[in-house]
């Protein structure tokens, strides 16, 4: 990383260049959207008046000030918007980086080069690297683009034009010089970059129409703008940056655990759990387990989480104590932002819901799976009945029922556009407000793990994270790659769990520890090829994130269970995907294990591949070397290693005694 150095224009429009990495955002100035007497303007002023660090500018009443502090790899930029006139105006959103076509961003020797960054919105959004002439891609449809990406930001699906949440890197080529911009705060606005190749670059905060009064003014979340010679390491910088200012919640240890939900699903009974408790404990020694989560398919209805069905006959207390009787920590699954229109919840507390522009509830979800019609509404967490809820039901479900650790499913839905009781209140401060009151009923010795989250507002509240989308009993399928579906990247599938595992692979241990979702070995009930099982061990485990085991217990063979002990050894070691921007689906994990070195080389296509590497460069010595998923050694010869033809979706891992 490098510093910048820093040019204001006669304009009060700034420079910043970079000129040993052959990178510049020049012509930057702030931006403000809102709403003014009915009509939506966007202002991007084309003159700022300088005084000291401050640039201003003034019209119709308004006046937005664009602020920098430099930093040492960088500058952190920030924007203001205050109401000098006489009547309010509602702020749709506030950018402290604006570059127009009258600006040019540089990022190598063009944007032919490009590689761009695109992190999703929540835990299921599709993530990774995109080049100039790819299209992003979302469902088409509402109710299922709702539920993976930023209701309130679609996908521009223009080539060339991008949106990323949160943060981005613009790297040219793999391993050329890099741009990153990255929001440091999120407790109030979510913040996100809308990029056009070559014309454009935008970094906003939503403000949801918060109203301005005379005399107010709302300020930004900072950015950091910084630049290097590696894009992935800018991207780690920024996230060590965003988890230290956010509070993050880093456990020491990342637990392991059984999870319910990829062999029984919604048909999970008290009678399924003890089978696989009891199994547990009889295979103790080959399948590492410190906690046991009855997923979705206790509670009565959505919503109702004390309310639990006629499959679990002794109740969830009883059954808590049973498996901390058998030595494990208790985990249960709810989605406490959402309620089943037919539930109790719903019945006897409308006013709780976020309401639309018509003063309905919310949708915020509809699942089949839920019954019928399977219509879920989203809670209002700016509701202050609501928000003791939470807290109350959090607290009954740890320290009355026993569960340590709760997995918080579907939390989008407290951050859907639509009218609050708090009309102030953002989405992402309603979204955040929510989690901590789940977090102050929990209590601080709790383990939240969030899922289907929005990722910003979540950091210093839960302790793991979802990074992508639900795996599969399959790799992808019809529907998955149907335009429907999103084009293959963000439903539930196999394929797009491990692209997220890679993709967001620097956020684990800087923001949350990372969960890449469910690990399935078993033979039975799956479509998941042998080579597709050794991919999800061998990325789960040298990404060093939660390992959660969903199989029946009992039923595993003896060579798969020797697969996951194998994955379980992989954890530990600091990873890097070092050709994040090299493809759509990275193929290369590097991570360094005190003096051990582990290299993943996978591949990724629908077709057999012979995988040749370099990996010298990583510090791998000459001579044999382990190849951990399937036992034996292969021979490094000059620095390069050839690992033959790899079948489709395959996975190989190196572990040598670095050279270095």
């Amino acid at each position: 990383m490098a510093a910048p150095n820093v040019k204001i224009r006669a304009d009060g429009r700034v420079d910043l260049t970079w000129g040993d990495v052959a990178v510049a955002v020049e012509g930057l100035g702030p931006q403000v959207t809102y709403v003014s007497g009915g009509t939506t303007v966007t202002w991007r002023p084309r003159r700022l008046v300088r005084d000291g660090d401050t640039m201003t500018a003034e019209r119709g009443g308004l006046a937005l000030v664009l602020r920098g502090e430099a930093v040492d790899d960088g500058v952190v930029l920030s924007a203001v918007v205050r109401n000098d006139g006489h009547e309010p105006v509602e702020v749709v959103s506030l950018a402290p980086l604006a570059v127009g076509p009258d600006g040019r961003t540089v990022v190598g020797p063009g944007t032919g080069s490009w590689s761009v960054y695109r992190n999703g919105f929540q835990s299921w959004s599709g993530t990774g690297s995109f080049r100039r002439g790819d299209r992003d891609r979302e469902p088409p449809i509402e109710i299922l683009s709702m539920t993976a990406v930023n209701a309130a930001h679609p996908a521009p699906r223009r080539r060339g034009a991008y949106r990323s949440e949160l943060v981005t890197a613009i790297s040219s080529g793999v391993e050329g010089p890099a741009l990153c911009l990255g929001f440091l705060d999120e407790t109030r606005t979510f913040g996100g970059f809308d990029i056009t190749c070559g014309r454009s670059l935008v970094g906003a905060c939503d403000l949801d129409g918060v109203r301005l009064e005379p005399g107010a003014g709302i300020e930004s979340a900072p950015l950091m703008v910084a630049a290097g010679r590696d894009g992935v390491r800018l991207l780690e910088a920024w996230a060590d940056r965003f988890g230290e200012a956010m509070g993050a919640r880093v456990p020491q240890r990342a637990p392991a655990g059984w999870c319910s939900w990829y062999y029984y699903f919604t048909k999970v009974s008290e009678s399924a759990v003890v089978d696989n408790l009891e199994a547990l404990v009889q295979r103790k020694a080959d399948v590492p387990c410190d906690y046991v989560m009855v997923d979705d398919g206790h509670q009565r209805d959505i919503g109702d989480w004390l309310d639990t069905n006629a499959k679990f006959p002794s109740g969830m207390a009883a059954l808590a104590g049973r498996i901390r009787d058998a030595g494990f920590d208790a985990g249960i699954w709810t989605a406490p932002f959402l309620a089943g229109s037919r539930s109790r919840l719903f019945r006897e507390h409308p006013n709780w819901f976020v309401r639309t522009d018509r003063g309905k509830p919310r949708v915020g979800i509809v699942n089949p799976a839920w019954g019928t019609p399977g219509t879920c509404y989203a809670l209002d967490t700016t509701h202050p009945d609501a928000l003791a809820w939470l807290e109350s039901t959090a607290a009954t479900l740890v320290h009355e029922w026993g569960y340590h650790v709760l997995k918080l499913d579907f939390l989008y839905a407290a951050a859907l556009p639509g009218r609050r009781h708090d009309l102030d209140a953002t989405r992402a401060e309603s979204l955040r407000r929510g989690l901590e009151a789940v977090r102050r009923g929990a209590g601080d010795d709790a383990f939240l793990l969030g899922c289907g989250c929005p990722l910003g507002p979540a950091v210093g509240v839960v302790d793991a994270m979802r990074i992508g989308a639900d795996v599969a009993p399959y790799w992808t399928n019809a529907a998955m790659r149907s335009r429907w579906g999103g084009g293959d990247r963000h439903g539930p599938a196999t394929k797009n769990g491990v692209r997220n595992t890679l993709t967001r692979a620097f956020m684990h241990r800087r923001l949350w520890l990372n969960d890449p979702d469910c690990l399935m070995v078993r033979t039975d009930r799956t479509r998941l090829t042998e080579a597709e099982v050794r991919t999800l061990a061998g990325v789960f485990g040298i990404t060093d994130g939660m390992l959660v085991l969903s199989d029946r217990v009992d039923t595993i063979p003896a060579d798969r269970l020797r697969l996951l002990r194998r994955a379980h050894d992989l954890l530990g070691g600091e990873a890097r995907v070092v050709d994040l921007f090299a493809a759509d689906l990275p193929e290369t994990v590097v991570a360094n294990r005190g003096r051990d070195v582990l290299v993943a080389v996978l591949n990724l296509a629908d077709e057999p591949r012979g995988r040749s590497l370099d990996v010298g460069r990583f510090g791998v010595p000459d001579g044999p070397v382990e190849e951990v998923l399937c036992g034996g050694s292969v021979t490094v010869a000059g620095g390069r290693v050839d690992l033959g033809e790899l079948a489709p979706h395959d996975c190989r891992v190196l572990s040598a005694r670095t050279a270095r």
